[in-house]
């Protein structure tokens, strides 16, 4: 495939991906939906061309969006957990076995979700929670992020298997 061919791919999933992170401001839930929509982007980069493309779109439409976009923890949760995880979900799905598969992830994603808030909270001065429950709303939130993050996952796997059998050659026959 020629370099030409992947250089206009990366720049219309990198815009694409700016412009769709600029309806997450719309709404709370958006903030969440838009960057784990346009993160599986990376799978048609990774499995059509190579890691590097999906790399190389995700560092561009990440700077972008963190410099374009209004809504910055919508930008935020991209960059920080969404926007790279189909790339590198592989290598967390080879640890054997499942379970120690899944810890892994889990910490992965606590650790990339708690940096993210804190990034938010002290260089975008971006409030947290300012409840009166704040420990009972916390965990709440942990909890739920933690089952989206697996339901995440999962909808990553299977967007993988979903591409290579039906949209594949159907997708590198249109780059031909």
């Amino acid at each position: 495939m020629k370099n030409s061919t992947q250089l206009a791919v990366c720049s219309i999933i990198t815009s694409l991906t700016v412009v769709l992170m600029f309806l997450g401001g719309a709404t709370f839930i958006l903030a969440y939906a838009v960057p784990i929509i346009v993160s599986l982007f990376m799978i048609m980069l990774k499995t059509t061309f190579s890691s590097s493309a999906a790399w190389i779109t995700y560092v561009s439409s990440s700077a972008l969006a963190l410099i374009l976009s209004a809504d910055r923890e919508c930008s935020m949760i991209y960059v920080a957990i969404f926007g790279y995880y189909p790339i590198i979900a592989g290598a967390f799905n080879r640890i054997k076995p499942k379970f120690l598969s899944l810890i892994i992830k889990l910490i992965y994603f606590n650790s990339a979700y708690a940096l993210c808030q804190i990034i938010l909270f002290y260089v975008f001065g971006v409030p947290f929670i300012e409840e009166e429950n704040f420990v009972v709303i916390l965990i709440a939130l942990i909890i739920m992020m933690n089952i989206l993050f697996v339901i995440y996952d999962r909808l990553v796997k299977l967007s993988f298997i979903l591409y290579k059998n039906k949209f594949e050659k159907r997708i590198k026959h249109l780059f031909k």
